[in-house]
């Protein structure tokens, strides 16, 4: 779906959360193309004219995220968990880090071996990004979270600085593999880290679900 209509339900959620009306809760997603700009990002970072972006149907939204510029677009999946601090015993510089290990865990279970690069939030392969890391937190309560490239078209990318940086190398799975992932397989493993990694109890619930909490109040 769009990503503005996707993260008006992350708002939502959010809101929940710090009401207590939610418990914790992880957001998993796929958008159709845009480019997002965190908050210390810059427009001058994309190098393609508005008529340009318009013919290929890429939007331009500017996020409460932190970072600078990233693409998003279908076959790349976006996981936002939205969880209290206080809870996994993290201030939020520890979290963005854990953020980075569970990308890397995750992407070992596919034997791809990947790593950290300081300064520059996100995980590597080579010298290929392959998954950005991008957060914020509110009253104690985290929002927005990572993206990893999966079966995406990694064309966009040649038409921004991705991350501020100029001629960045960007990666995926397929690239990678030379074959496509079946986004299932990535979330199936996906939840098994995250549950050993936040110490949580989880089940797969729809939106549909997480709405009719929303309306009634009832957790």
């Amino acid at each position: 779906m769009p990503y503005e209509p996707a993260f008006a339900i992350q708002e939502r959620i959010l809101e929940a959360r710090m009401r207590d009306r939610l418990p914790s809760t992880i957001i998993l997603q796929e958008n159709s193309s845009v480019f997002t700009i965190g908050r210390t990002g810059s427009r001058s970072n994309i190098l393609a004219s508005a008529d340009e972006l318009q013919r290929l149907g890429i939007e331009v939204l500017e996020v409460n995220r932190g970072g600078d510029i990233t693409y998003h677009g279908p076959g790349q999946l976006i996981v936002s968990p939205l969880l209290y601090l206080g809870d996994v015993d993290l201030n939020a510089n520890q979290y963005l880090h854990r953020l980075e290990d569970v990308l890397i865990d995750l992407l070992s279970t596919f034997g791809i071996r990947t790593y950290k690069k300081k300064d520059y939030p996100g995980v590597w392969w080579n010298q290929a990004k392959i998954g950005a890391v991008g957060i914020a937190v509110k009253h104690g309560y985290t929002f927005h979270g990572f993206s990893l490239n999966v079966n995406l078209d990694l064309a966009p990318f040649n038409l921004i600085n991705p991350c501020g940086v100029s001629q960045m190398l960007i990666t995926s799975l397929h690239q990678i593999l030379g074959h496509e992932i079946p986004i299932t397989e990535i979330k199936e493993k996906l939840h098994e880290i995250l549950v050993e990694t936040f110490s949580l109890s989880m089940r797969d619930v729809s939106y549909k679900e997480v709405q009719e909490v929303l309306v009634s109040g009832n957790a």
